[in-house]
């Protein structure tokens, strides 16, 4: 599966596109993601609860549920809230 991170999570991460192939869930992605860097600082406020202001886009739809399946041909795209003025 293909992750996306956009803005500061790809500068984190060192890359903005990563392939996962072990992945079976969100949960599962996410768990593999946070040990890349400062990564699970970013994405969970505790461990195993995902910080509210991340939002996941699982094959360009809002992910409801971090048990949601991924296959192969997944993209998940991760982003942090921005402010602008």
């Amino acid at each position: 599966m293909r992750v996306r991170l956009l803005g500061y999570l790809g500068y984190v991460a060192g890359r903005d596109i990563l392939e996962l192939k072990d992945a079976r869930s969100v949960r599962e992605a996410l768990e593999s993601l946070s040990e890349l860097g400062a990564l699970r600082e970013l994405l969970y406020r505790k461990e195993g609860i995902l910080w509210e202001g991340v939002l996941l886009i699982l094959n360009g739809r809002v992910v409801k549920s971090m048990e949601e399946s991924v296959g192969e041909g997944s993209e998940l795209v991760i982003t942090l809230p921005t402010a602008g003025g």
